[in-house]
């Protein structure tokens, strides 16, 4: 469904709204910001950045006091922290910014409990089992919170649990020649999952639904496979087509899915880009550099060919949308 902003555009380019009446338009509709709004928006960010402050203070504050402190008063100071946000929670509107901000630090400070934790009895575990279990742990943080942030954070964890454990151990089934490829086509696999979980459960939970959240999942899962498609191409030992397939199989699924299924420009556009680079990427590494004037003068025209070829397609598409 196109967006208010989408719609007072569409008008105001067709005539319907006259000039003299187009500020009057936005502000009914809510598209300009009034002040009011302005003052909620800055009210939210300061309490956000308060949170996280107050967060990340407690770690720098252990940090920098670690001799001088006792390892209780250490745990004490964490630990009244991770009750006072419980307490925080359980006072405040359950759907309220307040609440969710104060499960968030509630989150942070069990990952600040564990790293404490692991750093003063020295546990000896691998890396990626502190963001894995961090992870887990907090499960019930994140479903209760209702929080797009916060779920976007703890697929955060995922990543960089899934990173450093193939970074130690590698993967049980070799896909590339590098380890690189594993890690990357690992982490797309795992974002690709997470977006396509999202849009299946986002009509039925509402605060899954804000579009900034999939976009987020789907740049950083474009951007892997894009990375992986160049990267085979660039590297002349990999003659692998996996990667080829599994970024034409995205490409595909962005165009079904946001072209027929749930209309999306940003993601149409994501797919364009990617397929620019690695259009373009595939054209050089097979040019003649040895012609050097011709070799950058074939470049810029593909370039300039295929972007603007996406910028019409993208502009029909969007009128398609709104009309």
């Amino acid at each position: 469904m196109p967006s208010s902003r989408h719609i007072v555009s569409d008008f105001i380019k067709r005539g319907y709204v006259q000039p003299a009446q187009i500020n009057e338009a936005l502000n009914c509709t809510q598209v300009s910001p009034t002040i009011n709004s302005w003052f909620k928006f800055i009210d939210r960010l300061l309490l956000c950045l308060g949170a996280l402050s107050l967060a990340f203070s407690v770690l720098f504050f252990i940090a920098y006091n670690w001799d001088d402190w006792g390892r209780f008063g250490k745990f004490a100071l964490i630990e009244s922290l991770l009750v006072a946000t419980i307490f925080i929670y359980w006072l405040a509107k359950k759907d309220s910014l307040k609440a969710q901000i104060s499960l968030l630090v509630s989150c942070l400070m069990v990952g600040v409990l564990m790293a404490f934790f692991g750093q003063t009895y020295q546990t000896g575990a691998d890396p990626w089992t502190l963001f894995f279990f961090w992870a887990v742990l907090i499960i019930p943080w994140v479903v209760i919170a209702r929080f797009a942030p916060l779920w976007l954070s703890w697929l955060g964890l995922l990543n960089v649990a899934l990173s450093l454990y193939i970074d130690s151990f590698g993967l049980p089934l070799t896909l590339f020649l590098s380890a690189d490829g594993n890690l990357w086509i690992a982490l797309f696999f795992l974002n690709s999952i997470a977006l396509t979980a999202l849009e299946l459960s986002s009509r039925r939970f509402i605060y899954l639904s804000p579009r900034w959240l999939a976009r987020s999942i789907a740049s950083l899962a474009g951007f892997m496979i894009t990375f992986i498609a160049v990267d085979t191409i660039i590297d002349s030992h990999n003659t692998s087509l996996l990667p080829f397939l599994f970024w034409g199989v995205f490409i595909a699924a962005l165009y079904v899915v946001y072209r027929h299924l749930r209309h999306d420009l940003f993601m149409l556009a994501g797919g364009c880009l990617s397929s620019i680079v690695v259009i373009i990427t595939a054209c050089i590494d097979n040019l003649n550099e040895d012609y050097i004037e011709g070799f950058f003068l074939l470049t810029s025209v593909l370039i300039i060919g295929l972007t603007s070829l996406a910028t019409i397609w993208l502009k029909k598409v969007n009128k398609e949308m709104l009309s």
